[in-house]
């Protein structure tokens, strides 16, 4: 019996070693990653309306003398704010040969999406032409699991999965307006002193809109090339997936021209002059917009029959989509082991 027991203890004691010894071929302790990332978006959804605008794509003709439009073309503009780039720098934690955990702070780029365009004609020629794009900026901490598989030699492959929480960042929407219409002009309070006449509008528009507080979901499957026993060239393929709602949007830039112009001809008045349109020419429910679940009675929402002009609008939370699948790139360096 004595010996069936020293017998148990020595395998347990070599086995204990060999595990140990296994274990330091593999880095311990902490490392950090400096990275770079291109995403793809998965997930494309029609954009938001704007302005109480849809995300449309329209070509129309325009009668002059009744105003009337009829749609020569339309379709529904679709995308996600989910492609772009990204660097970040992620600092992590590798308890053995398995498990570890990761912290990431990341900035990201997307790339520019449109979210409205309009084009109308009188007689074949452009009277009315709107351009919207967005982009978006944001900043984030992602915290992960991370699993290694106990792989020998200089391939070693992993996977993690952890939740994205944005810190900081917005949706920016650029608009360019070339408007002989009068239309967009009335809506923003712009009108003419001489008869038979209206203002034309030539404007650049910028808004930020700030998002609210909420998580997201990350995956990744990735490899390690080991280099040395402190450095590896690193690889992942990653798919995230953050629906973002607004918070506010405020106005950034708001610039152009206000010209007089014959209803008949649509030319402009000789002897007006130009008019500068600056900041100070847009009004408070320009300037500042602030989103809600629901829309209640004594909200100032433009459309309403009691919408004033002079002060903060309101209006319905809306939702973009930032999924995406990418591939990460960069070198990790072990700081212990």
């Amino acid at each position: 019996m004595k010996k069936i027991l020293l017998l148990t203890a020595v395998l347990l004691a070599a086995g204990t070693l060999t595990l140990q010894a296994q274990d330091q071929d593999y880095p311990h302790g902490f490392y950090l990653k400096p990275t770079g990332s291109y995403f793809i978006k998965v997930t494309p959804v029609e954009f938001p309306a704007i302005g109480g605008m849809p995300a449309r794509d329209r070509s129309f003709t325009i009668n002059p003398q009744t105003g009337e439009t009829t749609t020569i073309s339309e379709k529904a503009l679709t995308g996600s704010f989910g492609e772009g780039w990204r660097a970040g720098l992620t600092l992590g934690y590798r308890f053995n040969r398995i498990l570890g955990v990761e912290l990431g702070l990341n900035m990201y780029q997307s790339t520019e999406q449109d979210m409205m365009r309009q084009n109308g004609t009188v007689g074949g020629n452009t009277v009315l032409n709107l351009n919207t794009v967005g982009k978006i900026r944001a900043y984030d901490v992602a915290p992960a699991l991370v699993a290694h598989f106990p792989s020998e030699g200089m391939i070693r492959p992993y996977a993690k999965v952890g939740v994205i929480v944005p810190v900081g960042g917005y949706l920016q929407i650029n608009t360019s307006l070339d408007d002989k219409t009068g239309q967009f002009a009335e809506e923003a309070g712009f009108t003419s002193p001489v008869p038979d006449t209206h203002i034309a509008l030539q404007l650049e528009r910028e808004e930020r809109i700030n998002p609210r507080p909420t998580v997201g979901f990350q995956s990744a499957v990735g490899v390690d090339f080991m280099l040395s026993d402190h450095c590896s060239v690193f690889a992942e393929v990653e798919y995230r997936n953050i629906s973002v709602g607004g918070k506010d949007k405020e106005l950034k830039k708001y610039s152009g021209t206000a010209t007089v112009v014959s209803d008949a001809t649509l030319q402009p008045v000789p002897g007006v002059p130009q008019t500068p349109i600056t900041m100070e020419n847009a009004t408070p429910a320009t300037k500042d917009v602030t989103y809600h679940e629901t829309l209640t009675s004594g909200m100032n929402v433009e459309g309403w029959e009691d919408f004033d002009r002079s002060r903060p609008a309101d209006d319905l939370r809306s939702y973009v989509n930032i999924g995406g699948l990418g591939l990460n790139a960069g070198l990790k360096f072990y700081l212990s082991r």
